[in-house]
């Protein structure tokens, strides 16, 4: 399962968050340059994290856009790993939820 991250520098303890719930492959654009507007999505992407105090308002539109017509679930947070537990662990408490209905 590959998650996509987008914005932020230092993320090396949110890919350690994010590996331990389950996601094998993890990619990460900074959006620091002009480019990374117009990139397509990659291939078998299954979620999208966008963290929002580091990445402009065009970028977070395009990926949201993108992922929106695709119909990736995207993740919202600022750059803290208590927010990024708290996070996957109410998805996991909505999807465990979902299976006995």
């Amino acid at each position: 399962m590959t998650v996509l991250i987008v914005g932020g520098d230092y993320i090396a303890s949110l890919k350690q968050k994010i590996t331990a719930h389950g996601y094998a492959r993890i990619e990460h654009w900074n959006g620091r340059k002009k480019g990374f507007n117009k990139r397509a999505l990659p291939g078998r992407t299954e979620l999208v994290v966008i963290i929002y105090d580091y990445v402009s308002h065009n970028l977070a539109n395009s990926v949201k856009d993108q992922a929106s017509r695709i119909g990736i679930p995207m993740i919202f947070c600022r750059r803290s790993l208590y927010e990024i537990d708290t996070i996957f662990d109410e998805k996991k408490a909505e999807e465990s939820c979902c299976n006995f209905v």
